[in-house]
């Protein structure tokens, strides 16, 4: 009979498509019922009353209106917030305390704040229905949310916790941590549903513990009644006692169709049900009695959408990245890029910035998204309300490792897919969310993570590498442009890690180099930084090439995971912050970007320890020098720049043939070893050039850059002070153009 009820509607679909009408009923649609609309995903929705209404409690009594105001990449100010019960106003905030707000059936307000989201922070205000703040709550690394049905309890899910909030008592309840939940109409019953098991919680006890065999459970939900509990995944649906104990019955879907969606109303369950062809999905809602009978179902919502063909060869891009094409139709079509990647994200003053990771574009509201590669779902979550749906899909269905595309700010109503579904490059994902009152935009990125379902802010959710250098078409030939840093300097100069600002004509000690750069992605009118920065320095008047052509930064690095303690320190690495040099805000067209140069040690990698890099003026004699920068996209156009500036350190020159260096290239024993906090390593450079001199644990990861940049010939020390760092074997490495030697030391307590 299932089987028959699934061919049947498709049927119909198909005949009511090819008239060009959505369908307005079918199959066992009972004349008066009231059945819950059914987006074209199968997710069930509350159709809003219309004109400006934002939002609404899940019984339709109280809705929300609102003005969006100033926006950033992750944070939305909501102006004018309005809440009405049955349609009468009940209060006004100028502005709303968050980005979006959860309403419930008794008019609680939980306005999601996300202005610290690169810190992993969510805060969590609550109102009260005439508009009085009862209390906030700060959660780390948060992806599930909601209120009880009697809008008394509010839970909040991280990847490590589970938390329920008691809203009149101001009580926090924890749980072990899950992937679906539901709280019973009395509040007293809590259901946690995770990998092949549900747990039932009574008065804050485990009462009862159900195996699902569910690897993706999709949703939960307790009979108002608490006497059933219901529980889906793909392709079943199982109804629990749970008073008795055990399973009651199951319902299994065939062919096209999933499960997408669950309720209990009128007392009986409600399924969402997703049938889904190529070109276009509807949505069901199917009624089934207490025992898993079919009593009728509705009208489907259908949503058509563009399908291209699949391309199977994978190319290489001229980065020798895997090409792919851009998340939109037509696929050939660059979009608008608003914020890049390790764009320097500031608004805070001197006091605080970080790097943005992944790749905001800007798109129309509701622009349809498709994917960028054929694979397999690993999650589908929000990090705070209807504005954070986010789902990444990976290649490889592996409970290791494994990188996978992030598509951010999607329309939950719309989103096609669910965890462990299977995707084909080009398949429509979903549509995007309204940012601003006028454009939408999706964050963009590749991630890698573990685990057959990916939890987000579990300290493994790492960033892999800039998306502008695999998207294909990349059309641009407008070079960056090397800008004044002060009106009167091409160039910036600062005493190492200072803000103690030097003359071009009186450079001494250790400096910083900083330019300022801006670029143009295509025809966005968003200014964007270098995607690679170089440095050299000749001396005057011969030109003589004494500091060779350096890599400053290439904004492409990987992070190990996605966390707010990443993104600030690494932002003082590549770009100058302080009271002169700021940042700029997110929705500043005109951004100010004042890279620094001498804050690596030449490769592309990053690593704190290069915060205390620098130039080396005493290196050379006193005299005119020329340093050049150069500045380039990720499409190959650049510019050079240059700035003359005279060294003053009283050094005098002595040419080589006068004083020959007699030294060898030479790495020696550390002294002490073994040592405690400290100890001091000598070596020597034979030939004048760049070296490197670093510290590796014995895993081989790189722990503390000693030296590095160009130095003469002659023979040096380095201090290690390693405090903070675990005792244990530790090696030293000294590596130049032509010499390479490593040597062990002892770090004891």
């Amino acid at each position: 009979m299932q089987r028959f009820l699934d061919s049947f509607h498709s049927i119909v679909l198909l005949f009511a498509l090819s008239c060009g009408a959505v369908l307005a009923g079918a199959g066992y649609m009972k004349s008066g019922s009231s059945i819950p609309h059914v987006s074209s995903n199968g997710v069930i929705t509350n159709r809003l009353p219309g004109g400006d209404v934002k939002g609404q409690s899940e019984n339709g009594i109280f809705t929300c209106r609102y003005e969006i105001g100033h926006v950033s990449d992750e944070v939305r100010e909501l102006n004018n917030f309005e809440l009405y019960g049955n349609g009468n106003l009940l209060y006004t905030l100028p502005q709303a305390p968050g980005s979006d707000v959860y309403i419930s059936n008794n008019g609680i307000a939980a306005f999601m704040d996300m202005k610290t989201f690169f810190k992993n922070e969510l805060t969590v205000h609550f109102y009260s229905s005439n508009g009085q703040a009862l209390f906030s709550e700060k959660f780390n690394g948060a992806s599930l949310f909601g209120f009880s049905p009697t809008g008394n309890k509010f839970a909040v899910g991280t990847a490590k916790q589970f938390y329920v909030i008691s809203l009149p008592e101001h009580r926090i309840d924890s749980y072990p941590t899950c992937d679906q939940f539901d709280i019973s109409q009395n509040e007293k019953i809590i259901a946690l549903a995770e990998r092949g098991t549900v747990r039932v919680y009574q008065n804050g006890a485990l009462f009862q513990e159900f195996k699902t065999g569910f690897m993706y459970p999709r949703r939960i939900k307790i009979a108002p009644e608490g006497d059933l509990l219901a529980v889906i995944d793909k392709r079943h649906l199982k109804i629990f006692d749970l008073r008795e104990g055990g399973l009651a019955t199951e319902e299994e879907l065939h062919g096209k169709n999933s499960y997408r969606d669950l309720r209990f109303a009128n007392g009986n369950i409600v399924a969402g049900i997703q049938h889904r062809e190529t070109r276009f999905s509807k949505g069901i809602a199917r009624i089934y009695d207490r025992s898993g009978n079919i009593l009728e179902e509705s009208a489907a919502t259908v949503k058509k959408f563009e399908h291209g063909a699949w391309e199977k060869e994978t190319r290489k891009s001229p980065l020798n990245y895997d090409e792919i094409p851009w998340p939109f139709f037509p696929y050939d079509s660059m979009r608008t890029v608003w914020n890049h990647y390790e764009q320097h994200m500031g608004g805070y003053g001197s006091t605080y910035s970080y790097l943005h990771q992944g790749l905001d574009l800007i798109t129309p509201i509701a622009e349809p998204v498709y994917a960028v590669q054929s694979g397999a779902v690993k999650c589908v979550l929000t990090i705070g309300g209807a504005i954070y749906w986010r789902m990444a899909i990976s290649p490889m269905e592996s409970p290791g490792y494994s990188d996978g595309w992030l598509y951010a700010h999607l329309i939950e109503s719309t989103i096609q897919f669910d965890v462990g579904d299977t995707v084909q490059v080009h398949d429509y994902l979903g549509d995007i969310i309204e940012w601003t009152s006028t454009w939408g935009h999706i964050h963009f990125v590749q991630i890698r993570d573990s685990g057959l379902v990916w939890q987000y802010f579990d300290n493994e959710w790492g960033i892999n590498f800039n998306p502008l250098l695999a998207l294909r078409p990349n059309i641009d030939s407008i070079p960056p442009v090397i800008e004044n840093v002060f009106p009167n300097s091409k160039f910036a100069f600062c005493t190492n890690e200072t803000s103690n600002y030097l003359d071009g004509d009186s450079l001494y000690g250790d400096i910083d180099i900083i330019i300022k750069v801006k670029d143009y992605v295509n025809d966005s009118p968003w200014e964007q930084p270098a995607y690679k920065t170089f440095y050299w320095v000749n001396r005057l008047p011969g030109g003589e090439n004494v500091f060779p052509r350096t890599l400053g930064q290439a904004l492409n690095h990987t992070y190990d995971f996605y966390e707010g303690d990443h993104f600030e320190p690494y932002a003082t690495i590549i770009y100058k912050r302080d009271q002169y040099l700021q940042p700029s805000s997110w929705m500043d067209e005109h951004r100010d970007y004042h890279h620094i140069l001498t804050n690596n040690n030449g490769d592309s990698l990053i690593d704190l320890g290069e915060k205390d890099s620098a130039f080396v003026t005493t290196n050379y004699p006193d005299g005119d020098y020329r340093i050049y920068a150069e500045a380039q996209d990720e499409y190959g156009n650049s510019t050079i720049d240059s700035m003359d500036v005279k060294f003053r350190n009283g050094i005098v020159g002595i040419s080589d043939e006068e004083n020959p260096v007699a030294v060898q290239f030479d790495l020696e024993q550390n002294y002490p070893n073994p040592f405690n906090s400290s100890t001091r390593i000598y070596y020597s450079v034979g030939k004048p050039g760049v070296i490197s001199l670093k510290v590796y644990d014995v895993l081989g990861r790189e722990v503390r850059v000693l030296a590095s940049g160009f130095k003469k010939s002659g023979n040096y020390s380095a201090h290690w002070d390693a405090k903070d760092y675990p005792s244990g074997i530790y090696i030293y490495r000294l590596q130049t153009a032509g010499f390479t030697e490593a040597r062990k030391m002892l770090l004891v307590e």
